[in-house]
């Protein structure tokens, strides 16, 4: 099949699609125990949280009034053992004379590194806009504009960061190492974001806006080729990731099935597929995340859905298209979903209104499960065949 025969293929699947992600109900194995995390701490709704790649902490930000003052801040926070510590560029190494923490205002992201420790945070300069700096590490990306959505390498060795001059963003990489110089990596008239790294090669995979849309590239650092993945015509395809453990495939949000392009549905696809799979319909997003995350061994995507009378769903579907979506946890509210592996466990993280406490404190906070990694679909009652679709 020719490319051309095979974008109109791929804007052709509303029919399929629609078929494919009717929510299934809650029949099924008894789902695990549920935690909160930081319950009832804060006056504010928790977001974006972001799992340390041993599972042990998680950090996740916070807006909320702060001596009359609405305030954007992260913490970090020790699952098991209860240590908990606000995250914040506190004696910087790159601060130059008379520069200190009063020179930020507000923390507004956060990713950990491998090892961590040098972790990437957003901050809001109070007259420079948005800096990317390395915790304990002399790396910072700063300029007239802003510089947002860190991804550090799996590696721990590379950071890209979007960085905005000129009235567009590009792709800027350093490497993590103090006083590394910063280079620039895209140059296109078009504004390049949410990057994010291959699990094995050298290569990034972003989102690239035009006046028509956005699509889905991806940047080899070791050619500096920058090649195209999807392109659909008018549709956005946007926050796309590569699958855990080999990179074969990626996973990419669309609005192409929406004549009002509100909605966005999450597809599959292999590099020079003709046709990518439909797997969840209708993915709650939010500024500081994709709204779905990938099962470890690249048998299942998880994703909230924005479907307000049900609650925001957080669901589960095999990545191959094969069944509908269903329900993997029974909590309201649902957002930002993130997982990662501990041995033969899996460690849900995602953020959902805390019934427990009164309504006027009924914030969205951190939640966990734990799972079984041999029986993730089990437990949302997919059953055997589909845990051993993807061999891993």
């Amino acid at each position: 099949m020719s490319r051309a025969h095979g974008i109109a293929a791929f804007l052709a699947t509303a029919s399929l699609l629609g078929a494919l992600v009717a929510l299934a109900g809650d029949e099924g194995p008894t789902r695990p125990d549920i935690r909160t995390v930081a319950g009832g701490l804060h006056d504010g709704h928790a977001f974006g949280p972001r799992i340390r790649g041993d599972g042990l902490w998680v950090a996740y930000g916070v807006r909320e009034q702060v001596k009359g003052t609405f305030k954007t801040s992260y913490y970090a926070r020790d699952i098991e053992g209860g240590l908990f510590r606000s995250v914040w560029p506190n004696a910087h190494p790159s601060f130059a004379e008379g520069e200190g923490t009063a020179s930020f205002t507000d923390l507004v992201g956060f990713e950990w590194a491998p090892d961590g420790e040098h972790n990437a945070m957003v901050a809001l300069h109070k007259s420079k806009r948005e800096e990317v700096l390395m915790e304990t590490q002399k790396v910072r990306f700063t300029g007239p504009g802003s510089q947002r959505e860190p991804a550090i390498a799996p590696d721990g060795t590379r950071l890209v960061v979007v960085s905005e001059d000129g009235g567009n963003t590009d792709l800027w990489v350093s490497d993590t190492v103090d006083e590394a110089p910063i280079l620039q990596l895209t140059f296109s008239p078009e504004n390049e974001q949410a990057p994010q790294w291959h699990p094995k090669e050298p290569q990034i995979i972003h989102e690239v806006r035009n006046p028509l849309g956005s699509d889905i590239y991806f940047f080899d650092l070791d050619s500096f080729e920058h090649t195209a993945l999807i392109r659909a015509g008018t549709s956005d395809e946007t926050d796309p990731s590569y699958e855990p453990g080999n990179g074969e495939r990626f996973a990419f949000l669309s609005n192409k099935d929406d004549p009002q392009g509100l909605r966005f549905d999450l597809f599959v696809a292999t590099p020079g597929d003709s046709l990518p799979t439909p797997v969840i319909r209708n993915v709650r997003r939010s500024e500081k995340s994709k709204g779905y995350c990938w099962d470890p061994l690249g048998r299942y995507l998880i994703a909230t859905v924005d479907d307000e009378a049900g609650g925001y769903p957080l669901v589960i579907a095999p990545t191959d298209g094969s069944a509908e979506p269903r329900k993997l946890v029974d909590t309201q509210d649902n957002m930002d979903p993130t997982l990662v592996s501990m041995g033969s466990t899996v460690r849900l993280i995602w953020v959902a209104l805390d019934m427990s406490q009164p309504e006027e404190k009924r914030f969205r906070v951190v939640h966990l499960a734990d799972f079984d990694l041999s029986d993730l679909g089990g437990i949302a009652g997919f059953g055997g065949a589909s845990d051993g679709a993807r061999g891993g």
